[in-house]
């Protein structure tokens, strides 16, 4: 028959359309293969993801939880304000110098190791204990039975962790060791002992001590503490509109957590104060210095003017000078200020040039209304609060120590420039001032000299009671100031828990179960990858254009060769009986009746397919001879047990004569066989021998089907010889057998035109192996019409409709219904 003909029958057609609608097959990822491989291979899923299960829920159960705990501050942050300058000033001329603080400078400085060295230090977390269980260490706080008692000096000075391992005995004794350590020493309780860095006492707490169980007690120094802790400490704004800030800490005992947080903020509050009370300190201490030297001044003036009095016998100085002084007095009072300027100026230059005050803050309330000198004063202590902080964790030779210093003596500079340039703008001021004072006094050059120096005394008195006066007032003003300096930063609510931050049981049980499901999965992936033999239909759809006429599953009884009788309603006849049907169809024509099998190699099943075909065929009625056309290692007499010492290979050197090679079966009386007789030495040339030609003319006209089974044609060529005698060539593929690459002989035979009726029969199918083999997705195999839809009978569920009987499973009656529910699925998407 013609390749248009064999193509154009529907079988072929439906064939290929199934395969490119139903599966994609060249695709490792295919969705039916995936869907196949788990049904098939379930219990295998099923017990991956139940130990992924177990294993995340035994990690949650003796994993230690962290939770987070945060509390909500307020900060009086008025840097963004509009009033803040005018604010600012009037603070300023009360003697406050607090500038409005920003809220992003206190939540970079909420996160200083120093706060959190204290907070360590206060709360005593850099000795920690634990004690050992079976699974799992606990740690405790407040609530440890033991605790160990070791000098703040020595801790202070600890470089390095200390980790020791203590047991406890019941009569108040103990031993223990470092962490690692090979051998115990001898402790007890209330008792000093020598450890590596020093003396330390151990003692119970009066909290449940388990005896024998080991307890672990690390020590470290609060130093070192602090940067452990301080790592789990957040500072967050959640808006931007307001002034309030959430301070958050993660551990895993929520209770110490919420301790950090609080104490956190109750040390930031001091040290803000402190800090803010520092220049004021700075300033009253100026001022007392400065006040003792204006006292003293200012008494001396006094004892000149009553002595000057007494020796001149002046009573009334004032009625006698009232005149001079109405008209000096505007002149005298100008000078007086400026002169009072002039002296804070000399005594602030001072103060800066002593080499005694060179790392003190310098006054900035009590006088210049100069911005420049006020700003550089502003910076100038803050950069000496900067180098105090500093001065904590640094030396005085290292670099940042001297960088600042540098800075400091730049900033003293620019002030002693500005101050220099002050002094001589007053210097001016005073001098414009006596040259319009002169004038005045020419006007009265009358008045006798001893009232000229009583009014010289006066003016003196004057100058040194209006700096006293001044410094008394900027004394109680800062006084004020530091008694009224407040925190930025006030509680709004405490630290509370907001739960265990993870493990996230939830998120790991998932992961785990989807992790138990990959892991097979990427099994079979790889290994089918990696497999290089035929193991689903996708491998032979995707590289060969070659219909897949049948399907034929694996056989267990390796006794016989018959897997096919009469009334045998297995499913392994079923499927025979599908073939013989796409057989039929595929040969409509009576005169179309040789069928060849062959293969790439030894071992596929040819010998046992063209059996149970030819037996198929028999017991529907038609009259069937089997031939055994492989003269090279025939095995069908032997599974049926015929004498093949008369056969072909003497029928065709003319030794036996036709009617002596055909014997029956002895399985079916429609079924004979032709036997081989002796291995020849040239079996190809053999089969060109016109002898054999006859024969096949003569079975052609006494036989309905003529099932020749012959060599592999990937060995030798007498496929290809005998495949002029043949209607079709049904090619045997074996699962799991025949490799990948032998699927282009297959192509080449039909590309070459040496075997161009060719059609593929998969033999030995194993569900388990294939995953998708069949359009039962891995339910049954498939046994299709013959009309092209290639879908199987439908045998209901398992032989439910009477085609075969076959013992169910309780796991394959689950298989059936979810296949079931799925072709119902997708016939439901094609309507």
């Amino acid at each position: 028959m013609s390749n248009n003909t064999e193509n154009s029958l529907p079988e072929n057609n439906a064939a290929n359309n199934a395969a490119g609608e139903n599966e994609t097959e060249s695709s490792l990822l295919n969705v039916k293969w995936i869907f196949t491989t788990i049904l098939a291979t379930w219990p295998w899923f099923v017990v991956s993801i139940g130990i992924a299960y177990l294993v995340a829920h035994l990690y949650l159960r003796y994993v230690t939880p962290v939770y987070r705990v945060g509390n909500e501050v307020l900060v009086d942050d008025k840097s963004g304000s509009s009033n803040a300058a005018a604010e600012a000033s009037v603070l300023s001329d009360l003697g406050f110098n607090s500038r409005p603080e920003n809220i992003n400078n206190i939540m970079r400085s909420l996160k200083k190791r120093e706060l959190m060295e204290e907070v360590t230090d206060v709360l005593n977390i850099n000795i920690r204990y634990f004690e050992y269980g079976r699974f799992k260490t606990t740690e405790f706080y407040q609530n440890n039975p033991i605790k160990i008692f070791v000098a703040d000096s020595i801790v202070n000075a600890l470089e390095t962790e200390y980790v020791f391992v203590f047991v406890f005995n019941e009569d108040g004794t103990f031993k223990y060791k470092r962490k690692n350590g090979k051998e115990y020493s001898e402790g007890k309780l209330e008792d000093y002992l020598e450890m590596p860095f020093g003396q330390a006492k151990v003692i119970k707490t009066g909290y449940p001590l388990h005896y024998g169980n080991e307890y672990e007690v690390r020590i470290t120094s609060p130093y070192k503490a602090a940067g452990s802790f301080l790592g789990r400490v957040g500072v967050v704004r959640q808006d931007r509109l307001d002034n309030t800030l959430n301070i958050t800490a993660t551990d895993e005992l929520p209770q110490r957590a919420m301790d950090i947080v609080n104490t956190l903020v109750e040390v930031y509050k001091v040290e803000d104060t402190a800090q803010k009370n520092r220049i004021n300190k700075h300033t009253i201490d100026f001022i007392n210095k400065r006040l003792d030297t204006v006292e003293k001044d200012l008494f001396t003036v006094e004892k000149e003017i009553r002595d000057f009095k007494r020796s001149n016998e002046f009573i009334n100085l004032e009625s006698q000078s009232s005149m001079l002084l109405a008209n000096t007095n505007e002149y005298s009072k100008q000078i007086s200020e400026q002169q009072v300027q002039l002296e804070i100026i000399n005594q602030i230059r001072k103060y800066i040039s002593s080499s005694t005050n060179k790392h003190e803050m310098i006054p900035t309330t009590l006088f210049i209304e100069d911005n420049n000198i006020t700003t550089y004063l502003d910076q100038y202590n803050n950069l000496q609060q900067e180098r105090e902080r500093k001065s904590i964790s640094y030396q005085e030779e290292s670099p940042v120590i001297k960088g600042i210093d540098r800075d400091l003596n730049n900033l003293r500079q620019l002030i002693l420039e500005n101050i220099s340039s002050l002094e001589k703008s007053a210097n001016l001021k005073i001098k414009q001032l006596r040259e319009r004072s002169a004038s005045l006094t020419a006007e009265i050059k009358d008045v006798p000299e001893k009232e000229r120096r009583a009014l010289d005394f006066e003016r003196r008195q004057q100058i040194r009671q209006e700096l006293y006066l001044y410094l008394l007032k900027k004394k109680e003003e800062t006084a004020v100031a530091q008694a009224a300096t407040i925190s930025s930063v006030s509680v709004i609510n405490k630290a509370v828990s907001y739960g265990a931050i993870s493990p996230n049981g939830k998120r790991i049980k998932s992961r785990a179960m989807i992790l138990g499901f990959l892991v097979p999965m990427l099994f079979f992936s790889i290994r089918r990858l990696l497999n290089n033999k035929i193991i689903a239909k996708s491998d032979i759809v995707a590289n060969s254009s070659i219909p897949v006429l049948g399907e034929i599953g694996h056989y267990k009884d390796e006794d016989t060769q018959v897997a096919v009788k009469r009334n045998s309603n297995t499913a392994l006849a079923e499927q025979f009986r599908a073939l013989r049907t796409n057989i039929q169809f595929l040969l409509p024509d009576d005169k179309e009746k040789v069928i060849l099998l062959t293969s790439s190699m030894s071992g596929e099943g040819k010998s046992f397919a063209a059996i149970n075909l030819a037996i198929t065929f028999a017991i529907s009625g038609n009259k069937v001879v089997l031939i055994e056309l492989d003269l090279r290692k025939p095995k069908i007499s032997k599974h049926l047990g015929i004498d093949n010492s008369i056969g072909i290979s003497g029928y065709a050197i003319g030794k036996n004569n036709y009617e002596e090679i055909i014997k029956p079966s002895g399985i079916d009386e429609n079924l004979f066989v032709v036997p081989s007789g002796h291995i020849p030495p040239n079996p190809a040339e053999l089969m060109m021998l016109p002898k054999v030609d006859e024969m096949f003319e003569r079975l052609k006209s006494e036989f309905d089907y003529v099932i020749i089974d012959t060599a592999p044609a990937g060995l030798v060529t007498d496929a290809v010889l005998l495949n002029r005698f043949a209607s079709t060539c049904l090619y045997i593929i074996r699962q799991g057998y025949t490799y990948k690459q032998q699927i282009q002989l297959a192509n080449d035979l039909k590309r070459t035109g040496r075997i161009p009726k060719i059609n593929f029969v998969i033999n030995d199918v194993v569900q388990t192996r294939g995953y998708s083999y069949g359009y039962g997705y891995g339910y049954g195999y498939g046994y299709g019409y013959g009309y092209g839809y290639g879908y199987g009978y439908g045998y209901g569920e398992h032989g439910s409709s009477g085609y075969y009987q076959q013992e169910k499973s309780f796991f394959d009656k689950l298989k059936f219904k979810a296949a079931k529910a799925f072709r119902r699925k997708k016939k439901r998407r094609f309507k």
